[in-house]
């Protein structure tokens, strides 16, 4: 009895001794940005999937330069690159962004949106009068948006990296197969994306 007394015992303060390793270690000191230790900078890239009848997914990277406004909520611009396999065209997204992170910790989950307009460039499947055609008619500057829900971790004070589960949205004027003509359409599509967060300071 006093043998498992004993272990029990030295079970108990290990056990101890790591929660308070983990609470130390997602504690606020030296494990989540400092508002004035610079912007928010994030680079990130992301894989998607085509969702609904006219959805297109590709491959797409990002650069946000955002500001803190307080240690949870941060609001700047960001430009991308994006390519849609389906309709064989790419695109510039130009964009305001805002993260909110809903704790000040080491780990913190976090919500994302970006809205903005997109150049499109480099179309190939153009006036075929077929799904996944856009029209021969210039595009013009569209609308982009894109919210998000993700994960932030830190790996230095000034350094982490964060993943995410988002909802890439463009209005293109594509070939619609019920009215047998083109028309102005919202394509998502759904994707993960993975990227670094940094700071540099006065930066």
């Amino acid at each position: 009895m006093e043998v498992l007394y004993r272990i029990r015992e030295k079970v108990l303060t290990a056990i101890i001794t790591i929660l308070f390793a983990l609470v130390a270690m997602t504690g606020k000191a030296q494990t989540s940005f400092d508002p004035e230790e610079g912007c928010l900078n994030v680079i990130d890239v992301s894989y998607a999937r085509g969702i609904g009848k006219y959805g297109d997914g590709g491959i797409s990277a990002n650069y946000l330069h955002e500001k803190f406004i307080n240690e949870r909520f941060t609001i700047g611009a960001g430009i991308g690159y994006s390519h849609h396999k389906n309709y064989d065209f790419s695109a510039i997204p130009v964009y305001l962004s805002t993260h909110y992170f809903f704790i000040d910790r080491r780990f913190s989950p976090f919500v994302n949106l970006r809205v903005g307009g997109f150049a499109l460039f480099n179309a190939k499947n153009v006036g075929t009068n077929e799904k996944y055609s856009i029209s021969k008619e210039k595009q013009g500057f569209s609308l982009f948006m894109s919210p998000s829900v993700g994960i932030k971790m830190h790996i230095t004070p000034n350094v982490g990296i964060m993943a995410s589960i988002c909802d890439d949205t463009y209005l293109i004027n594509a070939f619609d197969t019920n009215k047998n003509d083109y028309s102005s359409k919202l394509i998502h599509d759904l994707g993960i994306n993975v990227g670094v967060c940094f700071q540099i300071k006065g930066w």
